[in-house]
């Protein structure tokens, strides 16, 4: 099935609850659409994921959204569907992460930075070690390299094998010896 074609599972039979039957239909539009994403077919998830909003609006299919905005370089618009995500879910820090990340792309540091601490702090948060990441790069790129350092060190105590955070990690410590 194409994006383009929008029959719901839930639209041929009595619904008792239909705001329930929206989130159910939404909710598979957001799996179609992460399917999409990961073929590498950002236009049909793209539209999968609108048809989700439409349907109701859920903090990760803003999120996911965002990204393929910003894939199109469209930073200012992914940040925008990001904003949405957090007034829906503020607990949940993907959307503050990928906030801090677009607003660095744009060039705007010190921004970015105050959206990844929030990334940091958030309270429902698996891969909380983007953020420390994300924030030791822009660190490093301020010329804070002790702080870089540090941010690097924090990713890495959360996902000790992540190759990027010990690649940076590595050349950091170059600046310092």
């Amino acid at each position: 099935m194409k994006a383009t074609e929008t029959t719901t599972p839930h639209e041929t039979s009595e619904s008792v609850d239909p705001k329930a039957d929206r989130l159910a239909d939404a909710r598979e539009y957001l799996r179609l659409g992460r399917e999409r994403f990961r073929t590498g077919d950002i236009e049909d998830a793209a539209a999968y994921y609108g048809i989700s909003l439409e349907l109701f609006p859920l903090a990760e299919t803003y999120t996911a959204l965002g990204v393929v905005l910003a894939m199109r370089g469209q930073w200012e618009a992914a940040i925008e569907q990001c904003r949405h995500a957090v007034e829906l879910a503020p607990e949940t820090g993907n959307a503050y992460n990928d906030i801090g990340v677009y607003l660095s792309e744009l060039g705007r540091r010190e921004e970015a930075l105050v959206w990844l601490d929030r990334a940091i702090a958030a309270p429902e948060y698996d891969c909380r070690h983007y953020p420390y990441f994300h924030r030791g790069r822009l660190l490093e790129q301020a010329g804070r390299f002790q702080e870089a350092r540090d941010a690097f060190h924090q990713s890495l105590r959360l996902e000790p094998d992540w190759e990027p955070a010990q690649a940076a990690l590595r050349h950091v410590l170059g600046w310092l010896n």
